[in-house]
């Protein structure tokens, strides 16, 4: 763990894989309610969850697709929340409790997201809907519907993508690209995770 501004010397005996993930103080701010952060120099540290993240980052890093854009700005946000909670050099003053979205809100982004169901939607976009800040907007999305931005979003996807499926004609690939999903295989595994069924099973079904 290596806080900005702090130089850094490591002699290795040997060969070493590793992931490095940069976030920026500003990720980490919206982590702490907007307040500062300074986190402890640690090397050698272990955390599971940490860990866990940061390679789930570098699996949808290694195999990028437009739609994760929620996804890797969820992951990130729970990474800095998570350096914020266990490695602050000071310990963070808990947060207020997640009073959830309005219905304005929620509205909002609700609509913003099927207005772009096509498109990369970032976190801060979404949060910028609600007039708070990518931490607050995810706490407080959570609190209002029990799921992630992200969950929420592919839903919405797959809702769509049920309903073109059923009653038109288009082609599966065009349907998966109009709905969001980079290419058909990408929503046949999206459909058969969440619904358990497949596209051309739902269209065969009408």
């Amino acid at each position: 763990m290596q806080p900005a501004g702090q130089t850094l010397s490591v002699e290795l005996a040997g060969r070493l894989e590793t992931v490095h993930v940069y976030l920026s103080d500003e990720a980490l701010r919206e982590a702490n309610d907007g307040r500062p952060v300074q986190l402890s120099e640690d090397l050698g540290a272990v955390d599971p969850l940490a860990e866990q993240l940061v390679l789930a980052l570098a699996g949808v890093a290694r195999d990028w697709q437009p739609s994760a854009r929620t996804y890797v700005d969820h992951l990130a946000g729970m990474l800095a929340a998570q350096l914020v909670r266990r490695h602050a050099a000071a310990p963070a003053e808990p947060p207020p409790g997640p009073s959830g979205l309005s219905d304005r809100q929620l509205v909002a982004v609700r609509e913003l997201m099927e207005e772009r169901l096509a498109e990369a939607l970032p976190i801060a976009d979404l949060a910028a809907a609600a007039s708070l800040s990518r931490s607050q907007f995810t706490r407080q999305f959570r609190a209002s519907t029990g799921q992630s931005p992200h969950q929420y979003l592919l839903a919405l996807r797959l809702e769509q993508a049920c309903r073109m499926l059923r009653t038109g004609s288009a082609p599966i690939g065009q349907v998966a690209v109009e709905c969001g999903f980079s290419h058909q295989e990408h929503l046949t595994r999206a459909m058969r995770a969440r619904l358990g069924t497949t596209p051309a099973a739902l269209r065969r079904a009408g």
